[in-house]
């Protein structure tokens, strides 16, 4: 008679590791981090123990953990059952992947008209912005030539620059303000074309105060003579009138025979020349006062010319600088949430592509649940509990 052989049978503590080690893959492919944590302190305690006299305690404590374990796995395990064999699943994915391919689409092409968008906006705002600052130039020239027609510049030069400064410096304000309510908009109106869930944050423009742009300025050209002329030029014009008139009054007499007084000749001829003289007088004095005039209307006309110069470079520099870095967040959120979407679409097609294979998936669940079914009888073998039904 051949000898039988019996196979040698294995200490609990063997059994209770060997459970823990299947348990704890089981919970590995299913992401379960809280059943991974509890298995390992357990299954550490369990190696500990060994060959001492809490051995039997960390047995039943393994089974305990193994069994409540296999119990969460085996509900997630049910519920994907339940959910292969729902017959309105397949549709619901079928539908949902529909919606985010077109979804996909519609994002792509918001994608591609984006960038054209950005660039008309921002030449847009180039453009008026360039327009309003030569338009307010030439308010603020108008106003200012207007006091000088009713001004001595001699007198009131000084004033009148402040007065022009003052208002260089509130028209720049104005011009800045408008410039970035332009970008605000230009923000707010790409992320509505975009349809982000988070709008754009809108770009600073980096640009000097308006104050230190005017303090800037150069002062106006210094005036050449400060309208005046030649002492001798204005001597000339002035006298030659009045010995026009001193000879006019002698020769009409002598030619007409007109025998005067001399008294009266006297008179007649001073008074003759300080007539003409004077007229002369009052008519240098104008063409001075224009002269001045003229000088100070070129001195201011250069000061708005500059500003004007330095205020449209500022709004370009500004206006390119908000542009790239408005460019910049417009890419970096239209390429996350195209990411996303992919991913996600990406997800579903994965599900698409399983639903031609769902028989064998759900038996693949079915023998899942069988294992899982089996190691709880061991477990609970192990805890000192009875098997599971």
């Amino acid at each position: 008679m051949p000898e039988t052989i019996t196979a040698p049978t294995r200490s609990p503590a063997a059994e209770a590791a060997e459970l823990l080690s299947e348990t704890l893959e089981g919970a590995e492919a299913n992401d379960r981090e809280d059943l991974i944590r509890r298995l390992r302190r357990a299954r550490e305690a369990l190696r500990l123990a060994r060959n001492t006299e809490r051995e039997a305690a960390a047995v039943r404590t393994a089974g305990e953990e193994t069994d409540r374990a296999l119990a969460s796995l085996g509900a997630d395990l049910r519920y994907r059952r339940a959910d292969l064999a729902d017959p309105i699943r397949a549709n619901r994915l079928r539908a949902e992947f529909t919606r985010t391919r077109t979804r996909s689409e519609h994002e792509r092409a918001l994608a591609r008209e984006w960038p054209q968008l950005l660039a008309d906006g921002f030449a847009t705002l180039t453009s008026d912005a360039e327009f309003a600052v030569r338009t307010a130039s030439r308010a603020v020239l108008a106003e200012t030539e207007a006091a000088l027609a009713a001004s001595d510049p001699r007198k009131d030069h000084d004033r009148l620059d402040e007065q022009l400064r003052t208002r260089l410096v509130a028209e720049a304000d104005r011009a800045r303000g408008q410039a970035r309510d332009t970008v605000a908009a230009l923000a707010d109106r790409l992320g509505r074309h975009l349809e982000l869930d988070t709008p754009l944050e809108v770009p600073a423009l980096p640009m000097v105060t308006p104050a230190a742009l005017v303090d800037g300025l150069g002062p106006p050209p210094p005036s050449s003579g400060n309208g005046r002329m030649p002492v001798p030029a204005r001597m000339a014009r002035i006298v030659m009138p009045s010995y026009g008139g001193i000879m006019m009054s002698l020769v009409l007499t002598r030619v007409f025979h007109v025998a005067m007084p001399l008294w009266i000749l006297v008179t007649g001829a001073v008074t003759a020349a300080l007539a003409l003289g004077g007229s002369a007088l009052a008519a240098e004095r104008k063409r001075s006062l224009d002269r001045r005039r003229q000088e100070a209307r070129a001195g201011f006309r250069a000061v708005v010319d500059e500003f004007q110069i330095v205020l449209v470079k500022q709004l370009r520099d500004a206006s390119r600088t908000a542009q790239t870095t408005l460019r910049r967040a417009a890419g970096a959120a239209v390429t996350a949430r195209e990411k996303a979407t992919t991913e996600q679409l990406e997800a579903l097609r994965r599900s698409v592509d399983e639903l031609r294979d769902t028989g064998r998936a759900i038996r693949a669940v079915d023998a899942d649940l069988a294992s899982v079914a089996d190691l709880r009888r061991r477990a609970r073998r192990l805890a000192g509990g009875t098997e599971a039904a």
